[in-house]
């Protein structure tokens, strides 16, 4: 190498690194947030009515289950199906929610 070869093998250095580091970084990412399908009922009828932290819902096919902590307590539909009109029944209209149960 000669003093007139320039600095252009700097710039292709640090893009392949920056591309390597990149890739890894989805990789780690896609790691630890994994693609979850979607259920049938899902497909069908879009997110079921949502329930607010801490309490979840579990889907299967076309049932989606409210359920609440231990210390807390259902109120309003326990479980939503979704149709063939593509709606959840019972609605969004009828709110589900958990509360903390009275001693």
């Amino acid at each position: 190498m000669s003093s007139d070869d320039g600095h252009a093998w700097k710039f292709g250095l640090t893009f392949i690194c920056l591309g390597l580091c990149s890739v890894l970084s989805m990789g780690v990412y896609s790691a630890s947030h994994p693609h979850k399908p979607l259920t049938e009922g899902q497909s069908l009828c879009a997110d079921p009515p949502p329930l607010d932290p801490p309490g979840k819902i579990d889907l299967a096919g076309m049932t989606a289950e409210y359920v609440c902590p231990e210390d807390q307590e259902l109120a309003g539909p326990a479980q939503r199906i979704c149709k063939e009109d593509t709606k959840w029944h019972p609605g969004p209209e009828e709110k589900t929610t958990c509360s903390v149960q009275a001693f």
